[in-house]
């Protein structure tokens, strides 16, 4: 349970507060609302962090892309499974930019799994298949609990980013 601002790198995003654990690289997690402003939240505060942390433009383009999609499926499906977190860590080499970046979306609906994809099942689960290609595979759910205040049982879904060129 982290609430301080207390640094963990050399520098930390911006509004981010620190954290870590057995399960997880050091890193960063905000508190997401549960509402439709979700996504716009989760957009801002990762290319905000993901520009401090000198990640190259394209990449963060990809990063706001696949974090809007994660943060769109905790509201629609996991809306009343509060609470929803942002998360970020860097690899632990301390590198500006770091060579990769994971980036995760917490809600506490643990018993969802991830649906498979069909091009013939409409509307629903191609976001998904976004972050699958974005992350080039790197991505993925993990069942875990919720880094801010009191500890949540839930679910993470997170994917990876190449940070250096």
């Amino acid at each position: 349970m982290h609430t301080s601002s207390e640094l963990i790198h050399d520098a930390a995003p911006p509004g981010a507060a620190p954290v870590g654990g057995p399960d997880v690289r050091s890193g960063w997690a905000w508190t997401l609302p549960r509402g439709p402003e979700c996504a716009r939240r989760a957009r801002t505060l990762l290319a905000d962090a993901l520009a401090a942390l000198a990640v190259p433009p394209d990449a963060i383009a990809d990063a706001r892309v696949m974090v809007s999609e994660l943060a769109t499926n905790a509201y629609q499906h996991a809306a009343d499974h509060g609470p929803h977190e942002l998360w970020l860590s860097a690899d632990e080499g301390g590198a500006r930019p770091p060579a990769e970046v994971r980036c995760a979306v917490f809600d506490a609906f643990g018993d969802a799994t991830l649906p498979g994809y069909s091009w013939t099942s409409g509307d629903c689960g191609r976001g998904l298949s976004i972050v699958a290609e974005l992350s080039r595979g790197r991505w993925g759910l993990l069942r875990t609990f919720s880094r801010l205040d009191t500890p949540v049982p839930g679910k993470a879904v997170w994917f990876a980013v190449a940070g250096a060129s």
